[in-house]
């Protein structure tokens, strides 16, 4: 996987879909309306986007210990099937993840350029997982952060600022070896995966939020 295009071409593939995530959210916030009329805004926003995120977790999850299969069972796994595996896993992963932070800006009303959507997703997937997002910041110095990251991205260009970012993306997949682990690379590759998405749908919605306390979700 070529180090310098591969987040970038990603970023084209989901930006062509954006449209259809945009109906597909709106859809779900006209059904939570439905069912629980009357309850503030933020709390819709907020409901949906936490089904957004256990969706695209299960999905990702899913996905981990699905292609990581062939690499742990003893006598069939091999380095390019192991090779292969990740590939696709970090694919994916990453995929779905860009498609959540935008699924979650549609979940909150925010109204915003394509390109600058595109950039503010680049700074929240190379944000999250850092020594910052994992001590846990508050939401007004996390959006100025990701603003300043985003003005950034924007006057270097998306793909360049992709790239960029890739760059320290691929390390963290890169040491996935466990995946060649008998019985133990499924739950593994799983686990992680759902993690790491968490992380980055929690970081989006903390961003997108206009309220600074989340309200408690209510019973689905």
């Amino acid at each position: 996987m070529n180090e310098s295009n591969w987040l970038a071409k990603l970023f084209s593939v989901s930006g062509a879909s954006f449209s259809s995530i945009q109906s597909n959210v709106r859809e779900l916030l006209r059904n939570y309306d439905l069912e629980h009329g009357g309850k503030p805004r933020r709390y819709a926003s907020y409901n949906v986007s936490s089904r957004l995120i256990r969706k695209a977790a299960f999905k990702t999850g899913a996905f981990g210990g699905l292609v990581s299969a062939p690499a742990t069972l003893p006598g069939i796994g091999t380095l390019g099937t192991l090779f292969v595996s990740i590939s696709a896993d970090m694919a994916y992963l990453i995929r779905t993840q860009i498609e959540l932070c935008y699924a979650i800006s549609v979940a909150y009303d925010v109204e915003m350029d394509l390109d600058e959507l595109k950039a503010v997703t680049v700074a929240l997937l190379g944000f999250s997982g850092s020594a910052e997002a994992v001590k846990g910041v508050a939401a007004r110095s996390l959006r100025s952060v990701i603003d300043e990251l985003t003005r950034v991205y924007i006057s270097k260009g998306v793909p360049d600022s992709a790239a960029e970012i890739s760059a320290r993306l691929l390390p963290r997949y890169a040491g996935r070896a466990y995946k060649i682990l008998p019985f133990l690379g499924m739950p593994l590759s799983a686990s992680i995966n759902i993690t790491s998405t968490m992380m980055v749908g929690n970081q989006a919605r903390k961003y997108f939020s206009t309220w600074e306390e989340f309200p408690e979700p209510l019973a689905e």
